[in-house]
């Protein structure tokens, strides 16, 4: 795992467009959370950055500075939507769009339900008009999943947090809505195992049974076979005490109908995996 950046005080007072000395009393009265070396030097991490940009509304002057110089391209830029750097397959806009929203203070579960949603069912439309929307659909999709996974480097939950886990199930091939739903469980504060997209039972049963984590996702966004469906449900809602199971997706229907608890947005998903962490 990659070691979160420590910024010192003069780094983050450019990259906010302040002075040193007003940092250091955002530091001194615990606004700003800092830790010291051994030298006695004040360092502050970049997730305790973001965190403190995002509640506070204070405006990033150099994005670069913090190694976000993605936002400063958006910025430049004339799409107003995520939507056209998808189309465009381009994934430095998309970083940056994203990246932006965050920390203007939209939340992961703001973004996934609202601007990804839509710009992805809009790229979804382009299979019915255009022979190209399928590559196009494509494309975007994994521009969407590398904006999603940078943004998701700029949190990490402590190690001792508890585990979630979760995946799509067989046969179905869709890779974001896994993907989103690790992203914003890690942003509830929760440590993410995402299996990926085509999972089977055995492999849920099997990854239960040796991490033991305190969440399972399962999300569905292809038609469920019935028999396929209550087999998950009724694992589920068998698991062992302690452990929380959510399905959800465009397909879900047919696993809450068989038993299993539905989350309908990623917000109530995240409210979930905070309750948990």
């Amino acid at each position: 795992m990659k070691a979160m950046r420590l910024l010192s005080p003069r780094e983050l007072s450019e990259a906010l467009g302040v002075s040193e000395s007003s940092l250091k009393r955002w530091v001194d009265a615990g606004k700003l959370r800092a830790m010291k070396t051994e030298g006695g030097h004040r360092r502050i991490a970049l997730d305790e950055a973001v965190r403190f940009v995002r509640e506070s509304g204070a405006p990033l002057v150099r994005p670069d500075l913090l190694d976000m110089p993605e936002i400063s391209y958006a910025r430049r830029g004339n799409a107003d939507q995520l939507l056209d750097y998808l189309l465009e397959g381009d994934v430095v806009g998309a970083r940056g769009w994203l990246l932006g929203r965050y920390l203007s203070g939209l939340s992961i579960a703001q973004l996934s339900d609202g601007p990804i949603k839509d710009a992805m069912h809009a790229l979804g439309e382009l299979w019915k008009h255009d022979d190209g929307g399928i590559f196009i659909e494509h494309r975007g999709t994994d521009v969407c999943l590398q904006a999603l996974a940078h943004l998701r480097g700029t949190f990490e939950p402590p190690a001792t947090a508890p585990l979630a886990l979760g995946g799509t199930p067989e046969d179905d091939p869709y890779l974001l809505p896994s993907f989103m739903a690790a992203t914003n469980v890690a942003a509830a504060g929760m440590r993410a195992m995402n299996l990926g997209p085509s999972t089977p039972l055995t492999a849920f049963q099997a990854a239960q049974a040796t991490q033991k984590p305190r969440l399972i996702w399962i999300s569905a966004s292809a038609p469920l076979p019935a028999p396929r469906a209550r087999a998950l449900a009724k694992w589920a809602t068998s698991l062992p005490r302690g452990v929380t199971a959510v399905c959800g997706g465009r397909a879900s229907e047919s696993l809450a109908d068989a038993g299993m608890r539905r989350v309908a947005t990623m917000a109530e998903l995240f409210d979930v995996a905070a309750e948990l962490a």
